[in-house]
C-alpha cells in the first residue's frame, strides 16, 4: 500500500479551510488533474456522503467513488475511495493562532495486481505526491485570494 503524507501551514482558520475541502463541488478548483466531480449525495451528518471524482494522471483517466467515513468539523474529514485506486484520504486541521496546519494523509493501492503496483512504484506515486503538493498550494492561493 502506498502512502502520501503532506502538510502546509496556511494563513486561515481551520473552519475556513474545512469549508472548502468538505465541499466536493469545489475540488476541481484546487485539486490538480480533477476534471469533474459528479453524483454528489450529501446529508446533514456527512458520514456516508458520496461523490465521484474524475481525474487524469499520466494520461490515464480514473473514476473514483468517495464515501465519507469520518467527519468532525473543523478537525478532520476522512473518505474511503474505490475505483482505479482503493484507499483512504484524510484531511486534518491543526489551528495555530491565525494560521492552520493542513495535513493530508492518503493510503492507497492501485488496481491491476502486480502490473498496477509496478506502475505505481515507478511513476504514479511520485506523480500523486506532486499533485498533493500542488493541491495544498492551490488551497493556500484560494484562501489568500478570498481574503484580498
Amino acid at each position: 500500500m502506498a502512502e502520501i503524507r503532506k502538510s502546509l501551514t496556511i494563513d486561515a482558520t481551520a473552519g475556513e479551510l474545512f469549508d472548502i475541502v468538505e465541499d466536493p463541488s469545489k475540488l476541481p478548483k484546487f485539486v490538480p488533474n480533477v476534471s469533474e466531480v459528479v453524483d454528489i449525495h450529501r446529508t446533514q451528518r456527512r458520514v456516508g456522503d458520496t461523490f465521484r471524482v474524475i481525474y487524469k494522471v499520466l494520461g490515464l483517466t480514473f473514476d473514483e467513488q468517495f464515501t465519507t467515513t469520518e467527519y468532525d468539523r473543523p478537525t478532520y474529514l476522512t473518505s474511503a475511495f474505490k475505483g482505479g485506486m482503493n484507499g483512504t484520504f484524510r484531511w486534518s486541521f491543526e489551528p495555530h493562532g491565525t494560521q492552520c496546519k493542513v495535513n493530508v494523509d492518503i493510503h492507497y493501492d492501485v488496481a491491476g495486481g502486480a502490473l498496477g503496483k509496478a506502475v505505481d512504484a515507478v511513476m504514479l506515486e511520485r506523480t500523486n505526491a506532486k499533485a498533493i503538493e500542488g493541491m495544498l498550494d492551490n488551497l493556500h492561493r484560494m484562501v489568500v485570494k478570498a481574503a484580498s
